[in-house]
């Protein structure tokens, strides 16, 4: 029960703090988007890369969403890789995305 609920609260707080607007398969969606930092390696040097995602509620989600492209904030992304997220909790997935 407690999770359901949490699941309609964080896709109510969803509409209230998401930063983007994704096109899927046509229909515009309230996304969370962030390109984070993280290292990449080239052999033993590292150097800095991104690693774009955007946080999505699951309800928003099409059927076949890896291989997707979509459009974030006149954008284009590739969907690469989609998960729960873990840290938002139920009712939300980051979707990990590479310029498409």
């Amino acid at each position: 029960m407690f999770e359901a609920l949490e699941a309609r609260l964080n896709a109510a707080a969803m509409k209230k703090l998401s930063n983007a607007t994704a096109r899927i398969d046509g229909i515009d969606v309230r996304v969370i988007f962030d390109a984070q930092y993280k290292v990449g390696m080239v052999g033993v040097v590292g150097m800095g890369a991104s690693e774009p995602q955007m946080v999505i509620a699951d309800s928003d989600i099409p059927s076949e969403f890896i291989d997707t492209v979509v459009s974030v904030d006149g954008a284009a992304w590739k969907v690469v890789d989609v998960h729960a997220d873990k840290a938002s909790g139920p009712g939300l997935s980051l979707a990990i995305l590479e310029k498409a």
